[in-house]
């Protein structure tokens, strides 16, 4: 009785988790906006990244794969966060549709992370973990952002949402805060190569408090 108690309490607060996130389209967008917004440097950070140890640890074919996989990752990002923009000021008959868009470019940044680690031949094992572990978060908050489009879509009615909230993914999307956190942490976290921590230790991204949010790949200010 105490475990199935317990599963329920937690299934509760699950839900009223997704369900303030997406209480409202503006609560949704505000989100989404800042996300996005602090997801397009991070990838960025890949390129950088593999340019700091370019001839140490990464090959020059290495260093152009991720050099077109980061290119692509960012050009769909960038190309969700118009589709958010667009989706603020449209008629609600046209929000389906742009829904739609931010879904299909999400999945194409994931297509794009998901294709970036079997191609890569990396002999340093801590330049490798170090790439697999940012490859790692970022596609985590991609396909947790992804997941609650359906459940955006749903606000026509109270059982749709519901049904959808059942439907997706039990990882909600970190905020914009919590992820700049667990991003820098996972960036800098100590690997054991010297070169490596100095190069990732001026990468790291920051977001102002406020709902304008800037984020840099230089360093923190």
């Amino acid at each position: 009785m105490m475990k199935t108690s317990g599963v329920m309490k937690l299934l509760a607060v699950l839900v009223c988790g997704m369900l303030s996130w997406t209480a409202c389209s503006t609560t949704w967008i505000s989100e989404a906006e800042q996300i996005v917004a602090i997801l397009i440097p991070a990838t960025a950070n890949l390129v950088t990244l593999a340019a700091t140890v370019d001839g140490k640890s990464i090959s020059a074919a290495d260093l152009q794969e991720i050099q077109n996989v980061g290119k692509q990752a960012g050009d769909d990002l960038q190309l969700m966060q118009q589709l958010i923009t667009q989706y603020e000021t449209a008629d609600a008959s046209a929000q389906p549709g742009l829904l739609n868009q931010i879904q299909v470019a999400a999945g194409t940044v994931q297509a794009s992370l998901n294709g970036l680690l079997p191609a890569l031949h990396i002999k340093d094992a801590a330049t490798q973990a170090k790439i697999s572990a940012v490859v790692g978060i970022l596609l985590s908050e991609v396909q947790s952002l992804e997941a609650m489009v359906p459940v955006v879509k749903s606000t026509s009615s109270p059982a749709m949402r519901m049904m959808a909230v059942r439907q997706a993914p039990k990882q909600l999307p970190l905020t914009a805060n919590e992820f700049v956190k667990s991003y820098n942490a996972t960036l800098t976290a100590k690997s054991g190569n010297a070169s490596l921590d100095h190069a990732t230790t001026g990468l790291r991204i920051h977001s102002h408090a406020r709902l304008e949010r800037w984020a840099s790949a230089g360093r923190l200010e």
